[in-house]
């Protein structure tokens, strides 16, 4: 009978059951890790759900890793809660074990990435946390790269730092611009004209769009290709005489 149990528990349809079963398996201590990791897939953005998994004493590793890579910084917070050494808040402060667990994932996540095929880049790319687009926004594959920019998780935050971005390619550039939303942003914007791999039709578009201040740094930028500096001038002396 025990058998069965431990095959039948992947085949469960989590997603039919009521929110009251799925509340009582996640703090049910004799819930097995395998059913733990399809609720925790299966309600991601379930955070109450989630938390409750991630206390669990049966919650498997590759779940944690799975939520660390998908989740939001919230269960990342919870999860170096679970995960804090004994003692990590004693009289002498957190240990070196402590300081060392943000490094640590990096480097776990890094090794993860390495390890993944396209496929599995791209699925990370559309679903994957801050920490994952940043990694792969240096992938060397295109495909990968827009990815990252068709996530529905991506912040305007982090596509202003795309487009301030040297390392970036100039299509990624192009395509940020052509975003009618991401352009809506001022700070964007500004990236983009201050970014000399920027094309220059791009940022001779976007000058007439900044104040004052900001068309006196781009005049000053030695950066960016000297037809952007002088036409920023021009255009700043112009708004000084109220032309």
């Amino acid at each position: 009978m025990a058998k069965q149990k431990v095959f039948f528990l992947p085949r469960i349809d989590v997603e039919s059951l009521q929110p009251e079963t799925l509340l009582f398996l996640a703090e049910e201590r004799s819930t097995e890790g395998v059913l733990l990791d399809l609720m925790a897939k299966y309600f991601l953005t379930t955070e109450h759900l989630i938390q409750k998994i991630i206390q669990h004493p049966n919650v498997l590793d590759a779940t944690l890793h799975y939520l660390r890579m998908f989740g939001n910084a919230s269960y990342q917070e919870m999860i170096k809660t679970r995960s804090a050494p004994p003692g990590a808040d004693s009289d002498e402060g957190p240990s070196a074990a402590s300081e060392a667990l943000p490094q640590m994932r990096e480097t776990n996540l890094f090794q993860q990435v390495q390890q993944m095929n396209v496929a599995e880049k791209i699925q990370l790319a559309l679903k994957g946390n801050k920490e994952a687009r940043a990694l792969l926004l240096k992938d060397s594959n295109k495909q990968v790269v827009l990815s990252v920019l068709s996530s529905p998780r991506l912040t305007e935050q982090e596509v202003e730092l795309i487009a301030s971005s040297r390392s970036v390619s100039e299509e990624i550039l192009r395509i940020i611009a052509a975003n009618r939303n991401w352009v809506k942003n001022y700070s964007i914007v500004s990236a983009l004209v201050n970014n000399p791999k920027t094309p220059v039709g791009l940022s001779l578009g976007f000058l007439k769009i900044l104040k004052a201040k900001e068309l006196g740094g781009v005049s000053k930028n030695k950066g960016v290709p000297e037809v952007i500096r002088t036409s920023a001038h021009r255009l700043l002396q112009m708004k000084k005489g109220g032309g």
